[in-house]
């Protein structure tokens, strides 16, 4: 699996709304029930139809460009994938495979998604050598991650609210 389709898999990747029409304007209406102008949502977006998720680009005046120009219907049903702070993308993309993919797993096994990151401080972006510390949320509970790196290994410390803790390390190779 590559590391795009792992986030895509990650619970709480998604956000998820459907699309009404309100005074003329097109309005996503999120899970919340908070409303969000078209323009703030990013262009690729998904529509569900015939049963699954169709990938598309949001084009003017309420239309989708799927596999054909579709004009959107009060009540479609849309998502699109959450955004990822720039700190926090940075950080991910520079973990080597076998780290990304090692995290990634202990973040599952805790029941966190990579989409739950409250707070990322990205050390690695200023050295070589270091700690980065990042926050999770997933609505049951905290987790507060630091990340210990050189040139020889990734070493994750995990730590719930509760105390529990867990260790993973990587070596580089």
């Amino acid at each position: 699996m590559d590391r795009l389709s792992s986030l895509r898999t990650q619970k709480r990747a998604y956000v998820y709304g459907v699309v009404e029409q309100v005074n003329g304007e097109w309005v996503f209406f999120d899970e919340d029930d908070e409303a969000h102008e078209f323009t703030s949502l990013p262009e690729e977006v998904e529509l569900f139809r015939f049963g699954q998720w169709v990938k598309g680009w949001l084009g003017e005046d309420g239309y989708i460009y799927v596999t054909e120009r579709y004009a959107l219907k009060n009540g479609d049903r849309l998502r699109y994938i959450k955004p990822l702070s720039h700190a926090y993308e940075q950080w991910l993309s520079q973990l080597p495979d076998h780290a990304f993919f090692h995290f990634i797993h202990l973040m599952n096994e805790w029941n966190f998604s990579v989409y739950d990151c409250l707070y990322c401080y990205n050390y690695m972006l200023f050295a070589e050598k270091g700690v980065n510390f990042l926050m999770f949320d997933n609505s049951l509970d905290m987790c507060n991650v630091q990340h210990y790196f050189d040139d020889k290994q990734h070493r994750f410390e995990l730590t719930l609210q509760t105390g529990k803790k867990i260790i993973g390390v990587q070596l580089d190779h």
